[in-house]
């Protein structure tokens, strides 16, 4: 039985699993990375994956009692996946990360002092973008890896927000297949929740050729997350306040990268 995590947590990582084996020992070391890792609580939720990436991440969470792990008998979907790590979370803030993309060491650290400082009930931050082989496995993010990829132009890559919103603006739509994030960000918008962005390099979105949601079999699924956006009844984009600065802050990347850039350490 792991101890009682010593100090209260001030923001939980929800971090699905499924078919994910592979990215397991990276996603801990990310992890024990974090420079708040001891103020994190960390929930993996495994969803009856066929890999059984349970096996490696419950020695980790007995070993850290601020680690969870949520391994579910049946399948469900990434938004239900998120939805029940929501439930579960304990800290006043929440953001979740997949298990290929990267965050910055001082990830959770920014969103929690900028949401704070700020008084936003929703954050997310600038992304990079790189297909996943070619993700450095050493020095990730020193500037020079970082020149050479682009940035994300939507915020769905990753996201925190204030845990007590589902009690207002509701949880993820786990209907959809692909775009429950954009949907989420929709209801944001269109209920005037406070939202920003933090102008530095803080993740890395790993585009891999093998994401279902992505692929030409996921074609038909993807039409029907169209149709049931189009019903929605209130604004379908990523925010509008963030969306024309993703332009001009590219070519800025490109020309002064070191301004959106923040040393690990």
């Amino acid at each position: 039985m792991t101890a009682k995590h010593p100090m209260p947590c001030k923001i939980s990582v929800i971090i699905s699993t499924y078919n994910d084996r592979e990215f397991v020992a990276k996603k801990l070391a990310e992890i024990r990375e974090q420079s708040i890792f001891d103020a994190a609580e960390f929930i993996f939720v495994e969803p009856d994956s066929p890999q059984r990436e349970r096996e490696l991440l419950q020695p980790f969470c007995e070993q850290h009692a601020n680690c969870r792990l949520l391994a579910l008998d049946q399948r469900v979907n990434l938004f239900r996946a998120w939805n029940i790590g929501w439930e579960a979370a304990s800290a006043p803030l929440v953001c979740y990360s997949n298990m290929d993309d990267i965050m910055h060491p001082r990830l959770l650290d920014a969103v929690v002092s900028q949401m704070s400082v700020c008084d936003w009930d929703v954050c997310t931050v600038l992304t990079a973008r790189q297909q996943l082989s070619r993700i450095p496995a050493h020095d990730k993010w020193s500037l020079a890896s970082l020149k050479h990829m682009k940035l994300f132009h939507r915020p769905g890559a990753f996201t925190a927000w204030r845990r007590s919103l589902k009690d207002t603006l509701g949880m993820f739509d786990d209907e959809y297949f692909g775009a429950g994030d954009k949907e989420f960000w929709g209801r944001i918008i269109d209920q005037g929740v406070k939202y920003g962005m933090i102008r530095k390099i803080l993740y890395i979105y790993s585009k891999s050729e093998q994401q279902l949601s992505k692929s030409p079999a996921g074609e038909q699924r993807r039409q029907e997350d169209k149709q049931r956006l189009s019903c929605t009844g209130y604004r379908r984009y990523w925010p509008y306040r963030i969306f024309p600065h993703y332009t001009l802050m590219r070519w800025v990347f490109r020309l002064y990268p070191r301004r959106y850039y923040l040393p690990p350490t």
